[in-house]
């Protein structure tokens, strides 16, 4: 990406985080997606079962804020997943509240997706390096925090 004069300044965009972690961001996803797309599902359909999986009882807007998805596209994907048949979801005791469940079918999915999930991490481990991969996933948890 080239720089643009602006006035007497010149912004080198290739220099902009915004634009280099989407561009990451998307590579990564891609990856992570093209590993699980023989499954049926997407790194972000697969992130949400996890999350399902290791919390009962937590509702749409949890899994929204502990997963960093607008309610539009969690709602989408997780209109997919019970489509699927891989989720239930009903009304929460107290409130308006949706809670989503793995159904059986989605349990044996995530139990399958783990180790190509593992696997994925190990080819992003190695292409970063170890020590690369750990600062790298530090940063962005901070970043993430901000």
């Amino acid at each position: 990406m080239h720089g643009v004069k602006l006035g007497l300044m010149e912004l080198d965009f290739s220099t902009c985080l915004v634009f280099n972690m989407r561009v990451a961001s998307r590579a990564v996803t891609r990856r992570y997606d093209a590993m699980l797309r023989p499954y049926g599902v997407t790194s972000a359909q697969f992130q949400l079962m996890g999350g399902i999986r290791g919390g009962k009882g937590r509702t749409v807007t949890d899994l929204a804020e502990e997963n960093g998805i607008e309610r539009t596209s969690l709602t989408r994907n997780l209109d997919r997943l019970e489509r699927m048949g891989l989720i239930v979801s009903h009304a929460a005791s107290k409130g308006n509240a949706r809670v989503c469940d793995l159904t059986p079918s989605g349990e044996v999915l995530v139990e399958q997706l783990v180790p190509v999930w593992v696997k994925a991490q190990a080819e992003m481990r190695d292409l970063l390096s170890a020590s690369d991969f750990s600062a790298t996933l530090s940063v962005l948890k901070r970043l993430g925090r901000v």
